[in-house]
């Protein structure tokens, strides 16, 4: 099985952390592709930077996504995920949706704690969004200075699981949710420093997007998911055009094209493919 894990944001330091979680839980067999935005801002984390994200997303999903078995936009918040949806016909996933069904399992009521009081904005517009904010207990955001954002995990480790702390024992929380692709990893560094479950959007979404390609579900023909009707567009990539227009010959053309310039580009530094599938760099 091979996913494909895009970071919406243009941080490869992120991508990397992401791609090292999504390994760690992934099944044997199981190859990461991780790839990262060719444009947008250093970390995701208002209305605006999420529209852009979105588009992002579907840029790199439309060139990257050939050859594997399901998707993940790896960035809390989901940006372009439905439409992602309604583009491919394999299993696609987000961090802040696997991570609000898989705490619906774990307990009655969950908190999500995040870097900065906007991200907690857009997180819990996101739970609203999706009709699992029914169980939220809190929202949690820091609201200190984040000068560099891959070093954010580390920097403020203390008082990320200060406020998961809190969580449970102010606000109720069962479950606590740490929310953003830059703390990937830290829910099973901090496990035994919190007093119950805590979970991480990455290791939720590469669980869930497993099981969505083991059970092979049919592409929908109707519903909103469906794929829709091509159109002509104009100012899009080659890969992206090719699937508003639905020219399967022109996806096909593009990523030939994408091959045969990765073959001539030295080095290759994207899509990042996961040494043990026996592909890529």
């Amino acid at each position: 099985m091979r996913l494909l894990l895009v970071n919406p944001n243009i941080t490869e330091a992120v991508t990397a952390a992401m791609a090292g979680e999504a390994r760690r839980v992934a099944s044997p067999g199981t190859g990461i592709v991780a790839v990262t935005a060719a444009f947008g801002a250093a970390y995701v984390e208002n209305r605006v930077e999420a529209a852009i994200a979105a588009h992002a997303v579907l840029d790199a999903l439309a060139a990257e996504a050939a050859g594997c078995d399901g998707a993940i936009v790896a960035a809390f918040g989901d940006p372009g995920l439905l439409a992602a949806r309604e583009m491919l016909d394999i299993p696609v996933v987000g961090l802040t949706e696997a991570a609000l069904l898989t705490a619906w399992t774990l307990g009655r009521r969950y908190s999500i704690v995040c870097l900065t009081p906007r991200l907690g904005l857009w997180y819990r517009e996101t739970a609203e969004g999706y009709g699992l904010a029914g169980r939220l207990a809190s929202v949690r955001p820091l609201d200190l200075p984040i000068p560099d954002i891959t070093t954010a995990k580390d920097r403020l480790r203390a008082a990320l699981v200060a406020e998961c702390r809190r969580a449970a024992e102010q606000d109720g929380a069962e479950v606590v949710i740490l929310g953003g692709g830059p703390l990937a990893g830290l829910a099973h560094e901090a496990a035994d420093e919190i007093p119950v479950p805590a979970l991480d959007g990455v290791s939720c979404a590469v669980r869930l997007v497993e099981s969505l390609v083991v059970l092979a579900p049919r592409p929908p023909r109707r519903g909103s998911f469906a794929r829709p009707p091509g159109k002509p567009s104009a100012g899009l990539s080659a890969a992206l055009a090719a699937r508003v227009s639905g020219d399967l010959p022109g996806r096909v053309a593009a990523l030939s094209a994408r091959l045969r310039g990765a073959y001539d580009a030295q080095p290759v530094s994207r899509p990042e493919w996961d040494e043990a599938s026996g592909d890529g760099e």
